[in-house]
């Protein structure tokens, strides 16, 4: 029998919302962060109840819209026509449409599923609240500071490794706060790698698999996300990307998955490339010689020995962009937990031990 031995502890940054204070520096559009009436894209509310803003009223999981007999690519609902006008179709838990009526308002509640959004509620705050999380967010982040080197933890948070000058040496810092995850990931959503952000395309680092481990940490860590909570969580904060596709019977624009960029390629997930170079320390004890071990292994091999990924996604027949960001998504979340569920565990950020 095995019993874990701790190695060390993993703590988040506990931050105090202050939705007083602003980003004044951002040079994002003006659109960005809330001021809609500046986006060219932006439609506002309408009655298929989805509703961007404003009383959200209960949301749920819908019917997602085919191209070709296939899922669509970007997570659009699926529209109904109810007299004249336009309405989301909630689903039940076998995925099958739930009964509205002429208002297209759900008749039996009951039977209809809710999205529970946990702590990513945070988005729904005024947008100074995330303007000043990315503030603070970007003095670990200053491109500008020579000191600093910024690569990816685990999860692939970011993370910064740079001179403290109040302290007077180097420090390791990762943006663990939930609220300035979801702050970063709202500039990418929105923007890209461009303003602020340009110094991480630079980098290497690849914006949506960066947004998606943003999404991760700004969520419940021992919760699920499915494309329904993206799709939701990116119409509450304006997150429609620099190429944006129309829902003509809704009037409203969601991010474009299948061609985010505007290139002809559509995002795509490979957990294998994902977790299979980012390595960590397990110390185990075994009672049977007495002895402590240390054993290096990738993310990828635990969890998956652990089942902690296999049995997830497994019921997706087709993977549309939308389900592969959302797998992105979810797993990370399971990386988070896992690791900070196990304080046995140390990440080993340049991989495992080189052989003597």
């Amino acid at each position: 029998m095995l019993i874990l031995f701790a190695l060390f502890v993993v703590q988040c940054e506990k931050g105090r919302i202050k939705p007083d204070r602003v980003d004044d520096d951002s040079d994002r559009p003006e659109w960005a962060g809330g001021n809609t009436d500046a986006n060219t894209h932006s439609k506002g509310n309408d009655d298929s109840g989805t509703m961007r803003g404003g009383d959200y009223g209960d949301l749920y999981i819908l019917l997602r819209g085919e191209v070709d007999g296939l899922p669509d690519p970007d997570g659009m609902p699926s529209m109904i026509l109810i007299g004249t006008e336009y309405h989301v179709q909630p689903i039940d838990l076998a995925g099958l449409p739930v009964e509205l009526n002429e208002e297209g308002e759900v008749v039996d509640p009951t039977q209809a599923q809710e999205v529970d959004f946990g702590r990513l509620n945070i988005v729904r705050s005024p947008s100074s609240v995330l303007d000043q999380a990315f503030g603070e967010a970007m003095k670990v982040l200053d491109p500008d500071n020579g000191t600093a080197t910024i690569t990816l933890d685990f999860c692939g948070r970011l993370t910064s490794y740079y001179l403290n000058d109040d302290l007077g040496e180097y420090v390791t810092k990762t943006i663990d706060s939930p609220r300035e995850n979801m702050a970063i990931y709202r500039e990418i959503m929105q923007n890209m790698f461009s303003d602020k952000l340009l110094f991480l395309g630079d980098l290497g680092f690849d914006p949506l698999n960066t947004a998606a481990s943003c999404f991760a940490a700004g969520s419940d860590k021992t919760g699920t996300v499915d494309k329904d909570e993206v799709v939701y969580i990116n119409g509450f904060i304006d997150c429609i990307g620099i190429n944006p596709i129309l829902n003509e019977h809704e009037n409203k624009w969601y991010f474009r998955f299948s061609d985010p960029l505007g290139n002809g390629q559509a995002y795509s997930y490979d957990r294998e490339y994902a977790y299979g170079n980012r390595w960590i320390q397990i110390r185990i004890f075994d009672t049977g010689n007495n002895t402590y071990e240390d054993v290096e292994v990738t993310v990828l091999e635990a969890m998956e020995d652990r089942g902690l990924f296999t049995e997830r996604w497994d019921d997706i027949d087709v993977f549309a962009p939308v389900d592969h960001f959302a797998q992105a998504v979810d797993d990370a979340v399971q990386v988070l937990d896992y690791v900070h569920g196990d304080s046995n565990i140390e990440f080993l950020p340049g991989g495992p031990t080189p052989n003597p």
